[in-house]
């Protein structure tokens, strides 16, 4: 297992704040070692992988508030968090180190996100909050189980738990927009795609309103134990996940996340 390192994602053309910042930490013990943020296809994917394999304990990333604000972006950061968190079987903490001149817009999101507890710094002394973080970091404070799971041959699957630490009477998972899709769904043991499902009570292409969102839903009315989850294929990168139980069969209350 490598050794704990600061993971510097940038977000711009130019590397000069990320070498600075890089500098900065230092002195402070903890190896630094990172990557430019790439544009191609699911790429995030490679660099999750990438990320856990060198040890990433906590994640910097550094970029102008245009290009941190950017949908695409923000998408993909989400998703390699979620990806590189289930590969390191631990929580990891982010920053964002803004670059150039504040927008004076805050990090505005609807309800929960998958970023929404990744922090701006403000340039000083943030060195020992990174550090901290590396070494004690918090779970993220969604309201369900939530981790990523990608096979070359079945494609990228999330994983959840509507109720963690109970026995769920039942999942479903809807996402909405940027054209996203669900094209599969299975239960099994959590941490890794089950080999078989049993699916009860099946509900497939369900469509709903939320928030002012359009979303398209898979369920399964199987009992989920606390130590299962529910899968569901992603055909796509959504904006928003709408994550509920189906007690008695029926859509009642959902959480939702935003993919950012």
């Amino acid at each position: 297992m490598a050794d704990k390192c600061a993971w510097f994602i940038n977000l711009d053309e130019n590397d000069t704040a990320a070498r600075l910042a890089a500098a900065q930490l230092g002195p402070y013990g903890l190896a630094v070692k990172g990557q430019r943020w790439p544009t191609e296809d699911k790429a995030w994917l490679s660099s999750a992988q990438e990320a856990a394999d060198a040890g990433a304990a906590v994640v910097l990333a550094i970029g102008s508030p245009a290009r941190q604000a950017e949908g695409a972006v923000r998408r993909g950061l989400a998703l390699f968090r979620l990806a590189l968190q289930t590969r390191l079987g631990r929580p990891v903490n982010g920053f964002a180190l803004v670059t150039g001149e504040p927008d004076g817009a805050g990090d505005a999101s609807m309800g929960n996100a998958i970023l929404g507890d990744w922090a701006r710094l403000d340039g000083t002394r943030w060195q020992a909050k990174v550090v901290a973080r590396a070494h004690a970091p918090i779970a993220p404070p969604w309201p369900v189980r939530l981790g990523l799971h990608a096979h070359e041959r079945l494609g990228i699957w999330l994983e959840t738990h509507p109720a963690p630490g109970k026995t769920a009477a039942g999942a479903l998972v809807g996402v909405a927009g940027n054209a996203a899709k669900i094209d599969f769904h299975a239960v099994g043991p959590a941490g890794g795609m089950p080999e078989r499902s049993v699916n009860e009570y099946e509900l497939q292409g369900l469509q709903f309103e939320a928030a002012g969102q359009a979303f398209q839903a898979w369920g399964l009315r199987n009992a989920i134990a606390p130590d299962h989850s529910y899968y569901v294929r992603l055909d796509g990168e959504p904006d928003t996940l709408a994550i509920g139980a189906l007690p008695d069969g029926e859509l009642e209350d959902v959480s939702l996340i935003a993919m950012g």
